[in-house]
This record gives structure tokens, sequence and C-alpha cells, in this order.
């Protein structure tokens, strides 16, 4: 079986840091995650402040 040679100073690929159009794909990934659960967070803490009894279930004009 034959080694196998590497020139010396040379670079693994695992020591190689990404292309930075992946890393920017990713920032806007996370970005994305936090604007949703800031938005679900708001809107469920909107839905516990609110009394649903104050709303009617339909309109004299919508009764049989």
């Amino acid at each position: 079986m034959g080694a196998t040679v590497v020139a010396p100073g040379a670079k693994s690929r695992a020591s190689t840091p990404p292309p930075s159009g992946s890393l920017s794909l990713w920032l806007w990934v996370a970005a994305g995650f936090l604007f949703l659960a800031g938005l679900w967070t708001a809107l469920f803490l909107a839905s516990r402040r609110i009394d649903t009894r104050t709303v009617p279930l339909a309109t004299q004009e919508a009764k049989p």
C-alpha cells in the first residue's frame, strides 16, 4: 500500500473556514428564527390578555 504524501504547509479542508456565502445564509436563517420566535411570543402574550367574554357570538340579525 502506498503512503499519502502531503506537501509541507498544506492545509486540510477541515481547517478552512466556510465560504462567506454560506455564513451569510446561516445568519439570515438565525435572524428569521429569532424574528418568528419574537412574533410568536408577542401574539401569545396578546392572546392571553384579551377578554373573549366581551366579543358577541353573533349579531341579532344573524340568529335564526
